[in-house]
């Protein structure tokens, strides 16, 4: 997880946004940890499409970075309804 936090601070997290997202990150769905890897070596994004969504247009839509985005994803593989919901009603 340390690895992660600091390849977040050096991408432009402070180091309290970093240790939240990181601790979030390490506990991502098994499926999306792949995406995470490829972003967290080279920056390149891997897209995913959950419950009709997909990453690379929630990162643009609404102004995400990778991570966020990738949370995002997570949320809803994890909690679909409520993250559906959310999503409709235009999370920031």
């Amino acid at each position: 997880m340390d690895e992660i936090k600091n390849i977040l601070v050096v991408r432009g997290y402070t180091e309290r946004q970093a240790f939240v997202v990181a601790s979030e990150l390490f506990q991502m769905d098994d499926s999306l940890q792949q995406g995470l890897r490829c972003w967290l070596v080279s920056e390149e994004e891997t897209d995913y499409t959950v419950e009709g969504f997909k990453l690379s247009e929630l990162k643009y839509k609404f102004e995400m970075t990778y991570p966020a985005a990738l949370l995002t994803i997570d949320w809803l593989i994890k909690e679909p309804e409520r993250a559906v919901k959310s999503i409709n009603r235009g999370i920031k």
